[in-house]
């Protein structure tokens, strides 16, 4: 792909649903986030993940699961649907 809808450089994504698809991430930071990829057509460079969850759709899924084959171990959790993405903060 050679232009991206939107190009991102040295953001910070906090407690946000983030499509990857289409997007250009340059140096970006990502803090409890819901990262969503299902086409790999994006451009991640430099960029740093702190407590997200990654949820693979389509193609992107197919490859995880070829992944898992060759390494015979889940590199990723796999969640279920009906699991939270996120835990909720207990006050104390």
């Amino acid at each position: 792909m050679n232009g991206y809808k939107t190009r991102y450089k040295s953001a910070t994504f906090s407690n946000q649903k983030i499509e990857l698809d289409g997007n250009s991430f340059l140096h970006c930071e990502f803090n409890d986030c819901l990262i969503i990829l299902e086409k790999g057509e994006t451009e991640l460079s430099g960029c740093t993940f702190k407590n997200c969850k990654l949820l693979l759709k389509g193609n992107a899924y197919t490859i995880g699961k070829i992944i898992k084959l060759f390494t015979r171990e889940s590199p990723l959790k796999v969640i279920d649907i009906e699991e939270p993405l996120f835990e909720k903060k207990l006050d104390t």
